[in-house]
């Protein structure tokens, strides 16, 4: 009796998952997952725009007073966030390469430092302090090569590293003498200096042919100076110095890609 219970059991359960595997939707393939590049081999040449923010980072502040005055050190030095606006043309070499050349502007962001020096003279037992303010803005001209590492559910991650030219400008930048022996400032200069970013983001379609793009660049833009700062003759102690100042961005931007003629994104 026992042996045909067992038997009947059996038959049951078999039945019910023949209908249960009829029920359920089948298991996803590997072969769903569409692993591919931003666009077609052939897609050929893109437009793109870019905005966002730039994080901007300060080091090595320079003054030719590290020689003329001894014991010249620099207490701080800041410069402020910036916008910046690029627009672009590329080429899509294949499904994973592509290149493009940008030109960038961003906007003036606010320069501040402050630095000691021991003048008995003047400021007797206490260290002298002097603060300066201005600002600094760039135009910068770049080309980048990005690696796409392939694309899911039409979102695109990449890699990329660009190397250029940076025109960094100053505004006229003013100096403040703590112990009262004057003020003085300086003209806006400019200085071409080397860049390079290194860059990640992804990419997702919004049509065939247009992309939005989300992307953190970290951007080295080389150094920015002013120019020869000129005081009163009552306290001509200051004037002729120029400042330096190394700029760096951390950049959070939203771009689009346009690509053109018959360019189309795969199925």
């Amino acid at each position: 009796m026992s042996k045909a219970l067992m038997c009947a059991a059996l038959v049951a359960l078999t039945t019910s998952g023949v209908r249960a595997a009829d029920i359920l939707p089948p298991a996803p393939s590997l072969d769903s997952f569409d692993l591919r590049g931003g666009f077609d081999a052939d897609a050929g040449v893109y437009l793109r725009v870019d905005g966002g923010l730039g994080l901007t980072r300060a080091h090595g502040p320079l003054s030719t007073f590290d020689v003329a005055v001894p014991g010249f050190a620099y207490d701080a030095a800041h410069v402020g966030h910036t916008s910046l606006l690029g627009l672009g043309a590329g080429y899509q070499f294949s499904e994973y390469m592509r290149a493009d050349v940008t030109a960038e502007y961003r906007a003036s962001a606010s320069y501040a430092a402050r630095a000691s020096y021991p003048d008995a003279m003047n400021c007797g037992a206490s260290p002298c302090s002097d603060t300066y303010a201005g600002a600094f803005r760039s135009a910068v001209l770049m080309a980048n090569g990005y690696g796409e590492i392939g694309s899911w559910f039409d979102v695109t991650p990449f890699v990329g590293l660009g190397l250029g030219l940076a025109r960094t400008s100053s505004a006229p930048v003013s100096i403040s003498a703590g112990n009262g022996h004057g003020e003085g400032q300086s003209p806006g200069a400019s200085r071409v200096r080397l860049a390079f970013a290194l860059m990640t983001g992804a990419s997702f379609d919004l049509t065939p042919q247009i992309k939005i793009e989300a992307s953190y660049r970290y951007m080295s833009l080389g150094s920015g100076q002013s120019g020869a700062i000129a005081c009163p003759v009552a306290a001509g102690a200051c004037t002729g110095q120029v400042q330096q100042i190394g700029l760096a961005s951390h950049d959070l931007r939203i771009g689009l890609r346009y690509a053109l003629g018959d360019a189309l994104a795969r199925d």
